[in-house]
C-alpha cells in the first residue's frame, strides 16, 4: 500500500509501522501546527463491520480516558469511507525495547510500574478493561513518563462487542481465564500487568515456550520460575507483590489496578527504606485483602491424586511474530462467533483480519484446552478433565479429541458412582467390601470411602493389595519401555511403590493399595509426558 499524501486534514510525513489490521503514519496538523500519529484501517478491512466497530471502540475508550498516563486521541474521522484516528505522537521507546536494553535501575522500574498502575486504575475506575496489555503497548517518553496505548481490545461497561467464549489478547500476557474463553475483567489486566512487571524486573517472560501451544499451556498449568531465583537480590516484598498479581485464580489476585497501585506505592516505600532496615518485610496492608492468604494451587485445589506439574507439550514450531509494537498491534480475535463460524460454517463470516498467525493461535488455544483435559483425565481428576474438555468444546463444538476426553471422563465418573453404590451395598460382607473398595480405589486412590471399606474388609483385602502392586509394576514397565524412566513423575512413582511396600510390611493394607495405585498414576503420567 502506497503512503498517502494526506489523511483528512493531516499531511503525511512518513509511515511509523504497519500490522495486519492497520497502519500508522507520522503526520502534521497544519491547523494546530503540531505533529501527530494517524492510524487507519488497512485497505480491504475497512468494509468489515467487526473491524470498524473495534476501531471505533478504541477511539471511544481512549476518549473517555483523559489521563497523563494514557495516550490521547485527538480526532476520529473518515476519508473515502475509510476510518482514521489522530493521536498524540509519542517519542521515546516502548517498554519492550527498554526491557531488552537492560539499562533501567530498580527505582526506574518501580516508577514505570507505578505509572502503568495509575493509568490502568483510572481506566478500571471507569469500567474500561484494556485486555491486551503488553510491553509493546506501553510507551516510555523522554523523561521516563509512561503512556498506555492500543485500547483496540478494550471492553467498556455495556459493550456487546465481546462475550464469554471469545479469546482475546497476546499469548504471553493472557490470563488463564482469557485462554479458557471466559469473560476478561479488571483482574485479567492485573494478571497481564503482573507478567509485564515480572519481565521488567527479570528480563524474561514468566510464561515462555517455543510454540504458542506451549505458552498457553504454561499460562494455564504452570507457575513461572520463582522471581527471587531469576532476579536475585529483589526485595522479598516486591517478589510477593508480583506473585499475587500472577495468581492463577482471579479471586486470588488484586481485584483491580487500584488495589495493585496501592500495593506498588507501599512497596516502593518499603524498598526505599531498605538501606536503613534491610530486614524490613512488607506491611500487611501491602497485600490486598482479596489476595491475602490466597491459595496458588490453581486447578489442583481439592485434588486427591498426587500429581506433579505437567510438562509443556511437545515442540511444534516457533512462536509467530504477532505484533508490530504500539498502536499498530495485531488484534487477536479467536473463538466466539468468529472461530465458531470457521469451524461450523454458520453465523457471520470470519473477519478478513484472521491472519495465519491468528488462526494458529485459535488452534493452539483449543489444543491447549484438550491437552490439559487429557492430562487431568490421566491423573484421575475426572471432574476437572470434563470441565476442561467442555471448555474446549465451547470453542470448537466439533473437536473430536475433546469429545473423546469428555466421554472418557464422564464414563469414569459414572464408574465411580457405580463403585460407591457397590461399597454401600456390600454391607458387612468382607469379600464384597474388598472387591468394591478396590474397584473404587482403582478409579480414585484417595477416595476416603475406599480406604474405609478396605479397612472394614480386613484380611480379605490382602489379595487386592497384590493386584494393586501388579498394576503398578505393569505401568512401570510400560514407562521404562517408553524411555520415560528419567521423568520426575517416574521417580515419584518409584517412591510411592517403596511407601506401598513399607505399608504392606506394617500390615496397613488400605494404605499399601493406595500407594501402589497412586504409583501407577505417576508411571502413566511419565509415559504420557514422554510422547
Amino acid at each position: 500500500m502506497t503512503t498517502p499524501e494526506k489523511i483528512g486534514k493531516y499531511q503525511i510525513v512518513g509511515k511509523l509501522g504497519q500490522g495486519a489490521m492497520g497502519e500508522v503514519f507520522r503526520a502534521h496538523d497544519p491547523v494546530l501546527n503540531r505533529d501527530v500519529a494517524v492510524k487507519r484501517i488497512s485497505a480491504g478491512l475497512d468494509a468489515d463491520e467487526t473491524v470498524r466497530k473495534r476501531f471505533l471502540r478504541e477511539a471511544q475508550a481512549v476518549a473517555l480516558l483523559s489521563h497523563p498516563h494514557i495516550i490521547t486521541v485527538y480526532e476520529l474521522g473518515f476519508e473515502a469511507d475509510q476510518a482514521f484516528m489522530a493521536m498524540e505522537l509519542l517519542e521515546g521507546k516502548d517498554l519492550k525495547q527498554l526491557i531488552a536494553s537492560r539499562k533501567m535501575t530498580l527505582d526506574e522500574k518501580l516508577s514505570v510500574m507505578e505509572q502503568i498502575c495509575e493509568g490502568l486504575a483510572f481506566a478500571h475506575a471507569r469500567d474500561i478493561v484494556h485486555r491486551d496489555l503488553k510491553p509493546a503497548n506501553i510507551h516510555v517518553l523522554p523523561g521516563d513518563k509512561v503512556k498506555i496505548m492500543d485500547f483496540g481490545l478494550a471492553r467498556m461497561a455495556g459493550s456487546d462487542m465481546t462475550s464469554t467464549g471469545t479469546v482475546m489478547g497476546t499469548p504471553h500476557y493472557m490470563s488463564p481465564e482469557q485462554v479458557r474463553g471466559q469473560k476478561a475483567d479488571a483482574r485479567s489486566d492485573v494478571f497481564a500487568l503482573g507478567c509485564i512487571c515480572y519481565e521488567l524486573l527479570s528480563g524474561r517472560k514468566p510464561f515462555d515456550a517455543e510454540s504458542m501451544h506451549g505458552v498457553l499451556f504454561k499460562v494455564m498449568q504452570e507457575e513461572p520460575a520463582p522471581l527471587a531465583e531469576v532476579a536475585p537480590g529483589l526485595p522479598p516484598v516486591l517478589v510477593e507483590l508480583i506473585e499475587h498479581a500472577l495468581a492463577k485464580e482471579p479471586a486470588d489476585r488484586y481485584q483491580n489496578a487500584g488495589e495493585l497501585l496501592s500495593a506498588v506505592r507501599k512497596t516502593r516505600a518499603v524498598v526505599a527504606g531498605r538501606a536503613h532496615d534491610s530486614e524490613r518485610g512488607a506491611p500487611a496492608s501491602v497485600i490486598s485483602p482479596s489476595a491475602r492468604g490466597a491459595s496458588r494451587s490453581g486447578s489442583d485445589r481439592g485434588s486427591r491424586v498426587i500429581r506433579p506439574p505437567a510438562p509443556p507439550p511437545p515442540k511444534s514450531g516457533g512462536t509467530s511474530a504477532l505484533l508490530i509494537g504500539g498502536a499498530v498491534g495485531l488484534v487477536v480475535l479467536v473463538a466466539g462467533g468468529v472461530l465458531a463460524s470457521r469451524y461450523l460454517g454458520s453465523g457471520p463470516a470470519a473477519a478478513p483480519s484472521q491472519a495465519p498467525e491468528v488462526r494458529k493461535l485459535a488452534d493452539a488455544v483449543i489444543d491447549t484446552q484438550v491437552e490439559l483435559a487429557r492430562r487431568r483425565l490421566e491423573a484421575g481428576d475426572f471432574a476437572d478433565a470434563a470441565r476442561k474438555a467442555e471448555g474446549a468444546l465451547k470453542l470448537d463444538p466439533q473437536n473430536a479429541a475433546a469429545k473423546e476426553v469428555l466421554d472418557s471422563a464422564n464414563k469414569s465418573l459414572q464408574q465411580m458412582e457405580t463403585a460407591l453404590a457397590a461399597v454401600q451395598a456390600a454391607g458387612s460382607d468382607r469379600d464384597r467390601l474388598a472387591a468394591a473398595a478396590f474397584d473404587l480405589m482403582a478409579i480414585d486412590p484417595g477416595r476416603p470411602e475406599a480406604a474405609k471399606a478396605a479397612s472394614a474388609a480386613g484380611s480379605a483385602f490382602r489379595a487386592k493389595v497384590d493386584d494393586a502392586k501388579a498394576l503398578s509394576h505393569q505401568e512401570r514397565q510400560k514407562a521404562e519401555q517408553a524411555g520415560a524412566d528419567r521423568a520426575s513423575s517416574f521417580a515419584q512413582g518409584v517412591e510411592l511403590e517403596r511407601q506401598g511396600d513399607r505399608a504392606l510390611e506394617g500390615g496397613q493394607l488400605a494404605t499399601a493399595a493406595r500407594r501402589f495405585l497412586e504409583a501407577r498414576v505417576q508411571f502413566a503420567e511419565a509415559k504420557s509426558s514422554h510422547r
